[in-house]
């Protein structure tokens, strides 16, 4: 699988570049807003990435090579985990540096909370790009994704005025992740099984 993740990391390098320097910028900016939409951002990689192998057909020459589909979808999900991960770290260990010089810096829950919502962005939209490819599984993603910053938004509002009501609401995010991932896998296994 780790040969599948260099694969997919080599195709969408040149995009990464480009992308390495918004989070760059994005990460100075002293809010919970940007940590959340770049961490949310990088859970779309692995769909440029399947957009890359669609347009290639690389899931025919995969079908010649000794690579289970598990491994294959897996390597997806791992991927978007390892990118936003590596997002979100950034963005604290630059909102860290800033704090020498600014006292509002984006804490570590905000980065647990953001993983978590990349998280289920994630195990939404894979299955249905595996579902629907992804020309027909971009409209999904692209309503996710207004979703998820319209409910991000909200949650942070509510966390500013309304803090005993948002703390449950955080508290349930990573359950509700690990549950989504516990669905989206097995289903988009099934659902590569299918294409």
């Amino acid at each position: 699988m780790k040969a599948l993740i260099l694969k997919d990391f080599y195709v969408i390098w040149k995009q990464m570049r480009t992308f390495i320097v918004v989070i760059l910028l994005l990460a100075m900016m002293n809010s919970a807003y940007y940590m959340v939409f770049l961490v949310v951002w990088c859970s779309m990689l692995p769909y440029t990435a399947m957009a890359y192998d669609e347009r290639s057909h690389w899931n025919q020459l995969a079908a010649m090579m000794p690579y289970s589909k598990r491994d294959i979808v897996l390597s997806k999900y791992v991927l978007g985990w390892l990118c936003m991960t590596a997002a979100g770290l950034l963005c604290l260990v630059i909102q860290a540096a800033m704090g020498c010089f600014f006292e509002n810096v984006v804490s570590v829950s905000v980065l647990l909370t953001s993983l978590c919502v990349g998280v289920i962005s994630l195990d939404i939209a894979l299955p249905a790009v595996l579902r629907f490819g992804v020309e027909r599984g971009r409209m999904i993603f692209m309503v996710m994704i207004f979703g998820v910053a319209i409910g991000t938004g909200i949650v942070l509002d509510m966390s500013d005025t309304l803090p005993s009501i948002s703390l449950p609401v955080m508290a349930l995010l990573p359950l509700a992740a690990v549950i989504a991932t516990a669905v989206s896998l097995p289903l988009s296994m099934k659902l590569y099984e299918v294409n």
